[in-house]
């Protein structure tokens, strides 16, 4: 079997593949809201029963749901925000 470089051919996931626009309107910045959510929680040492201890009113399983992209409400991600000392920036959108 030949595995030299010149005989492996390359393959794009995302050129081959035509997502929906929900991915990009909803799907991926809510992953990028759970990963600095949880960046945010390790850098602050905290698991999230503990987080949820913080705040009033807030049950782990609702900080589970923001931290794995699941729906929630805005009430609920911007008291997480709160508890983690971050805040939501609204902005223009960048073009790729």
């Amino acid at each position: 079997m030949d595995t030299s470089d010149e005989n492996v051919k390359s393959f794009s996931f995302s050129k081959s593949v035509s997502l929906p626009k929900e991915y990009y309107t909803i799907d991926k910045p809510k992953h990028a809201i759970a990963k600095a959510i949880k960046v945010a929680i390790d850098n602050q040492n905290l698991s999230i029963r503990k987080l949820s201890d913080k705040i009033e009113g807030m049950s782990h399983p609702q900080i589970s749901r923001v931290t794995s992209k699941e729906n929630y409400n805005i009430n609920t991600l911007l008291k997480i925000l709160d508890a983690l000392d971050l805040e939501l920036t609204v902005r223009p959108k960048q073009k790729d």
